[in-house]
C-alpha cells in the first residue's frame, strides 16, 4: 500500500471513530450523559428576577432577529421596527421581574452543535439573535423538542444545569404544535371527521414529545415551573375565512383541537408545578369567533386612544396578524398583559400587573408610525 493510501485510510477511519463517538453521544439516554461545563458567560442571578425560559416555534421566537429572520419583509415589514414578539414585550416591560436572559447572538450552525454537544459544551442551533433563554425556532415541530435538529428542552437543561440554584422558582413556557397540526391539509381532514387517523396520530406525537420535554425538566429542576400553552387554530386566521363555512366543519376543527389542548391539560394534571393555559379562550375573548353557520364573524379590539384591531391580515398595527402570519404588535402586546395576570393567578407569582395605560404606551410608537405612513400615502396621491 502506498503513502498516501496509508494517510487517506488513517484520516478516514479517524473520522468516522470520531462520528461513531458522537453519535453515541448523542444517542445516550440524558441521565448517563455528562452535563455541560458551565460557562464563564453565565448571566448572574439578580434578586428579585425569575428566570424564564421559552420552547417552541416562531410564535415566540423574538422578531428582531437579523441572523436567522434576516428577511426585512418579514415580521413586520415596512413597520418591524416597531412589530415586537410577546417575548420582547415582556423584556421592555417587565425586565426588572422577569429574566429571559442576555440579548445577543446565539447558537451554530447544526453540525457545530452535534460536535459541542458531544464533547460536554453547550449547544444550540440554529444562530439568531434572542434573549439567552429564548431556545424558540421558526418552524420547530413538537419532535425537535427531544429530537434532532434543534433538541430544545435537552440543551436548554443542559444550560440550565449550569445554574440550578438560578432556576429554582423559575419558568419554561412551553408553546408548540401548530406547525404539526395548523397546517391547511390537517385542519381539512379535521373538518371532515375529527377522528381522523392521520391528524389524531400528529396530536398524539406532539402530546407525547411536550410530555417527554416536560418529564425531563421535571426531573432535572423540579422546583421550577412549566407553562404548557394550547394550540391556536388556523380556521381563525384571515387567509383561511373562505374555508370550511359550515358549523359542523368548525364543530369538528374544533374537537380536533380540543385533543391536543386536553392532552396538554392531563399533563398539567399529572405533575406539579405544571400549568396549562388556554390560547384559543383568550383569542375568543378579545376577537371571538365565527358565526352559527362557520362564516367569519368577528369582533374589533378598541383601545383607548381610537385605535381599532381587527382580525385582518397586513403589517399595520390595526391588523391583528402581520403579512407574514404571525402575531402582530397588538396581539403580542395584549398577550404578554394576559400572561403575567395568569402566571400570577396560577402560580401565585407577585408579578406588577401590565396596566392598560403601559400597554398603550408600549404601543404608541406603533400607531404613530401608521397615522404617519397614512398620512405620507394621502399627500402623495394625486389630486382628483
Amino acid at each position: 500500500m502506498s503513502r498516501f493510501r496509508r494517510v487517506l485510510l488513517v484520516a478516514v477511519c479517524g473520522a468516522l471513530t470520531v462520528a461513531g463517538l458522537i453519535f453515541v453521544k448523542l444517542a445516550l439516554p440524558y441521565p448517563f450523559r455528562r452535563p455541560p461545563a458551565a460557562v464563564a458567560v453565565g448571566s448572574a442571578v439578580l434578586p428579585g428576577r425569575i428566570r424564564f425560559a421559552v420552547l417552541g416555534d416562531s410564535d415566540s421566537q423574538s422578531y428582531h432577529d437579523t441572523l436567522e429572520s434576516a428577511d426585512p419583509g418579514r415580521r413586520g415589514g415596512s413597520y418591524r421596527a416597531t412589530t415586537w414578539q410577546w417575548t420582547e414585550v415582556l423584556a421592555r416591560l417587565r425586565g426588572d421581574q422577569i429574566d429571559l436572559g442576555e440579548w445577543g447572538a446565539w447558537g451554530t450552525g447544526a453540525y457545530r452543535a452535534y460536535f459541542d454537544e458531544a464533547f460536554g459544551l453547550l449547544a444550540r442551533t440554529p444562530r439568531k439573535d434572542d434573549y439567552r433563554y429564548n431556545f424558540a425556532v421558526s418552524g420547530a415541530s413538537c419532535s425537535q423538542l427531544m429530537g434532532h435538529p434543534l433538541r430544545q428542552a435537552i440543551r436548554l437543561v443542559d444550560l440550565m444545569n449550569t445554574e440550578p440554584q438560578a432556576w429554582r422558582g423559575g419558568i419554561v413556557l412551553i408553546r408548540i404544535g401548530v406547525n404539526d397540526i395548523g397546517g391547511h391539509d390537517v385542519l381539512d381532514e379535521l373538518s371532515r371527521d375529527p377522528t381522523a387517523s392521520r391528524p389524531a396520530a400528529l396530536i398524539n406525537a406532539c402530546i407525547g414529545a411536550i410530555g417527554e420535554a416536560v418529564a425531563l425538566i421535571r426531573k432535572q429542576h423540579p422546583d421550577t415551573y412549566v407553562v404548557l400553552v394550547g394550540v391556536l387554530s388556523n380556521a381563525d386566521w384571515s387567509v383561511e375565512f373562505g374555508s370550511w363555512q359550515s358549523a359542523r366543519e368548525i364543530a369538528n376543527i374544533d374537537a380536533g383541537m380540543d385533543l391536543f389542548d386536553n392532552g396538554l391539560r392531563k399533563l398539567a394534571a399529572a405533575n406539579r408545578q405544571v400549568y396549562f393555559l388556554d390560547d384559543r379562550a383568550w383569542f375568543r375573548s378579545l376577537w371571538g369567533t365565527r358565526d352559527d353557520r362557520g362564516r367569519p364573524l368577528y369582533k374589533t379590539v378598541h383601545l383607548s386612544p381610537g385605535w381599532a384591531i381587527t382580525n385582518t391580515t397586513g403589517d399595520d398595527p390595526h391588523n391583528a396578524v402581520v403579512s407574514d402570519g404571525h402575531a402582530g404588535v397588538v396581539w403580542n402586546t395584549l398577550w404578554a398583559q394576559h400572561l403575567v395576570t395568569s402566571l400570577n393567578a396560577a402560580i401565585g407569582l407577585h408579578l406588577e400587573p401590565i396596566t392598560d395605560a403601559e400597554v398603550i404606551g408600549f404601543l404608541q410608537p406603533a400607531f404613530t408610525a401608521s397615522a404617519r405612513s397614512a398620512s405620507s400615502s394621502a399627500s402623495s396621491s394625486p389630486t382628483p
